[in-house]
């Protein structure tokens, strides 16, 4: 095994989603988000510019329908959405309607886009976004949802996905993702309230602590690779803010940076966000990626660090 995997990793993933990723909050609201939703298909092409220019390996973790060309196709794919006793939940067919040419839903030619770039994964985020920690959802709406994720990636991309990053942090059904081509996954921080992702507990109390969390440069969130009967997971460490006003992000740039230098033989310092996180003001959003990516490739150039993708870090066989 070469010294290089006993390095410390910086790990970044990104949610790719568009309007799959909030309809339920968004309803039948087409106006609502939608600069940002709109903004994050200009962002991803500049993403991989960055990310290339600095040899800085990323996953992007897709939902599947973003690589349908219509809803016809869409439909023609999709199982039916889980029976979730929130019925806010589920997908609408009245989407279609909402969306007729589909723009803040398919995005095939970013996907292309995407597994085109070395040193970018494309990754899966589900088909349809679906919820699985959602009271209502079962195994057979789980396989029924991945199954079609593979189907369209080995129709479009010749092969599957190796990682897969639970829509809204929901991990749940891992003997299901056992069954499937999926090797490793993001698990969440350690302490509880990262664990609180549901409807009914992702409340204030939670969510403050975790944006607490994200401004203390003496909190320590990287850890090692783990593993579990056929699964590998590398665990979150910081969910990027670019929306942060200046002063807090001073505070949230130090705790990255506090983070990277402190990091051990073995450790992982894992970033994620959205893209349409920088859909909005996006000048300004992009720049401070620019600060983290920067912060990222010196202490690579410097033999100090190792940028790895997800499916970077499950070990090859031998």
């Amino acid at each position: 095994m070469s010294d290089s995997a006993f390095m410390p990793s910086a790990v970044i993933s990104l949610d790719f989603e568009l309007r799959w990723g909030v309809h339920d909050r968004l309803g039948f609201n087409l106006d609502s988000y939608r600069e940002n939703l709109e903004g994050a298909r200009d962002v991803v092409p500049v993403l991989l510019k960055l990310f290339s220019d600095r040899n800085i390996r990323a996953t992007w973790a897709c939902v599947g329908a973003l690589g349908c060309k219509d809803w016809d196709d869409y439909f023609a794919r999709a199982p039916k959405p889980p029976k979730y006793h929130n019925p806010s939940l589920a997908i609408k067919p009245q989407y279609a309607e909402l969306d007729p040419e589909g723009h803040l839903h398919f995005a095939p030619e970013l996907l292309q886009a995407i597994y085109h770039i070395p040193g970018q994964e494309l990754s899966t985020h589900t088909f349809s976004h679906i919820y699985m920690r959602e009271p209502g959802i079962t195994a057979e709406d789980v396989k029924a949802d991945l199954s079609a994720v593979f189907s369209l990636w080995k129709e479009h991309f010749g092969s599957s996905p190796k990682s897969l990053v639970f829509p809204r942090n929901q991990f749940a059904f891992l003997d299901v993702v056992r069954e499937s081509s999926v090797q490793i996954w993001r698990g969440n921080e350690p302490p509880w309230y990262y664990n609180r992702n549901e409807t009914s507990t992702n409340q204030l109390y939670p969510r403050a602590l975790r944006l607490i969390d994200s401004l203390n440069p003496f909190v320590k969130r990287a850890s090692a690779l783990e593993y579990d009967s056929g699964l590998y997971m590398t665990r979150a460490s910081l969910f990027l803010r670019v929306n942060l006003p200046c002063t807090a992000w001073a505070l949230h740039v130090l705790r990255v940076r506090r983070e990277i230098e402190a990091l051990r033989p073995g450790e992982i310092f894992h970033i994620w966000f959205h893209p349409h996180n920088l859909g909005k003001d996006t000048r300004t959003r992009l720049a401070r990626v620019e600060e983290i990516l920067d912060i990222i490739a010196e202490r690579c150039t410097r033999g100090l660090l190792v940028s790895r993708c997800m499916a970077d870090l499950v070990p090859k066989r031998t």
